[in-house]
């Protein structure tokens, strides 16, 4: 699996786990996984925008 389709992979669950911490108003756990989901998305814009080419 390339690390775009990881990242892609991992945005949508946390994106899961984000709206059902909210619905359930689970403060501690949305704040978590808002923070896991935000990382996600500066690498995968990072890669997009060429500024990460290879992992080592």
């Amino acid at each position: 699996m390339d690390l775009i389709s990881y990242l892609n992979d991992q945005i949508e669950f946390l994106t899961e786990q984000f709206n059902d911490a909210k619905d359930k108003n689970d403060v501690t756990m949305r704040y978590i996984v808002e923070s896991r989901l935000d990382e996600a998305n500066k690498i995968k814009k990072a890669i997009k925008n060429g500024d990460v080419t290879s992992l080592t």
